[in-house]
């Protein structure tokens, strides 16, 4: 395989990763609207607010890498 398209499958990888958080993100998020409006504030909601918070700086993490190998594609021949 080629480095290009080598280059290509990996970024193509990383926006599958950044998917599947924004669906698990959302669906969390949609729990934890659930538990406040029903006054449910147990270990579970601080608990998921806190995975929101760590995947959301996963995201981060995996955009700036996304970026960063979408600039180095102009690079690779």
């Amino acid at each position: 395989m080629a480095k290009i398209d080598r280059a290509k499958d990996f970024i193509n990888n990383i926006r599958l990763y950044m998917t599947i958080i924004v669906a698990i993100v959302l669906s969390i998020g949609s729990g934890l609207a659930k538990m406040y409006n029903a006054d449910n504030f147990n270990y579970l909601f601080y608990a998921a607010n806190g995975l929101i918070l760590v995947l959301l700086l996963i995201f981060v993490f995996l955009a700036r890498l996304l970026h960063k190998k979408t600039n180095a594609l102009k690079d690779i021949k």
